[in-house]
């Protein structure tokens, strides 16, 4: 199985790719390559993570946000939660699907 996941962080303009591939119960590679280095960052803590923690942990237990927090990612940064949906799809919680965020400002 394979999940991907691409990420447009918005005013930044960083992208984030993040590959998710193997077997939920088994060995599984973790891929991340991001424009913004805060996120690089994240990378060996994605190595260490416990795929249910991830896919389900709750906020303040999530290891995804508590290593978002530890690699100082900006509070708004969508990175985090689109890990947290690549977790999901992967151990089979969720299926799949696109999740938007659109913002206007007006006057």
């Amino acid at each position: 199985m394979q999940v991907t996941v691409r990420i447009a962080a918005g005013i930044c303009g960083m992208g984030t790719e993040l590959i998710l591939k193997g077997a939920m119960d088994g060995d599984y590679q973790i891929m991340l390559s991001s424009d913004c280095q805060l996120v690089q960052s994240l990378a060996p803590y994605l190595e260490e993570v416990d795929q249910l923690m991830a896919a389900a942990g709750r906020f303040s237990k999530n290891p995804i946000f508590q290593a978002a927090e530890a690699c100082r990612l900006h509070a708004a940064c969508p990175v985090p939660t689109g890990i947290i949906k690549a977790y999901e799809a992967f151990c089979e919680l969720a299926l799949p699907g696109n999740v938007t965020i659109t913002m206007e400002k007006q006057d």
